[in-house]
């Protein structure tokens, strides 16, 4: 064996590795299919190499057995701490849906490259509109962070699962709902009483004909919504991505119930 080699210290790099990379794999800003493979790999690495001094060494590992199972751990754990992080985008998604359907954009859809599917007009552009919010308040120096802090609370080979640790992922899966909910509220609550007001015209005036005109009307309500309520949705999306939001939240939660 070279005397500079030293398998102890190849399993340390690996393991952070691991986590590390997982998590950027499973975060939509880094890991989309829109971001090429060697960009993916390379700042995996680089994390993983200013990361590797501070973590504390992990498990011995004296066979292939062990060492597969402490691999899998690790990519267990960062792939859940980037889902996670994405439920914060997957709720702009669920929020452009609800959005959408009263408007009247419901069959009319975009692709993502982030998500390598089609989502909603609205929900693009919330998605475009965050991820702008997100390097602005330097949301990815909070994920560096909390990968950071992670490797404290989850040493190196030390991921168990527990009780707690399912309803921690329902909550967060349903505060994604809620989050989308919040968002989309002031467009579904203008469309409703728009619905309410054509409903008030076409039966006060039966010769016009509401199928046809309610559709340009509530679009340029709720579009008028949207414009007035931006700088509300800026401030949300703001205190979202933020250390106290729901994003670091769900986070730090799901780290502590390890």
């Amino acid at each position: 064996m070279l005397p500079w080699f030293q398998p102890e210290e190849l399993f340390h790099s690996l393991f952070v590795l691991m986590r590390a990379g997982a998590l950027l794999l499973a975060l939509p800003l880094f890991g989309g299919p829109g971001v090429p493979p060697h960009v993916k790999i390379g700042l995996g690495a680089l994390t993983a190499l200013l990361l590797s001094p501070a973590v504390k060494p992990g498990p011995a590992v004296s066979n292939v057995g062990q060492l597969v199972v402490v691999v899998a751990q690790e990519v267990f754990v960062g792939l859940s701490m980037g889902f996670v992080v994405a439920l914060t985008f997957y709720a702009l998604q669920v929020a452009g849906h609800l959005m959408d359907v009263p408007i009247g954009f419901g069959m009319v859809n975009v692709l993502d490259p982030h998500f390598g599917g089609q989502i909603p007009i609205l929900g693009q552009f919330y998605q475009t509109l965050a991820t702008l919010i997100f390097f602005t308040i330097n949301g990815h120096h909070a994920v560096l962070r909390a990968l950071a802090a992670s490797y404290e609370l989850i040493p190196l080979g030390g991921a168990a699962w527990r009780g707690d640790l399912a309803a921690v992922i329902v909550a967060a899966v349903s505060g994604t709902f809620l989050l989308g909910v919040r968002i989309a509220l002031p467009v579904i609550a203008a469309t409703f009483l728009t619905d309410v007001a054509l409903g008030i015209v076409s039966r006060a005036v039966p010769q016009i004909n509401v199928f046809i005109t309610g559709y340009p009307v509530k679009i340029a309500v709720g579009m008028l919504t949207l414009l007035v309520a931006m700088p509300v949705y800026v401030a949300v999306l703001g205190v979202v991505f933020g250390d106290g939001g729901e994003m670091m939240r769900w986070l730090w939660r799901f780290l502590s119930a390890h």
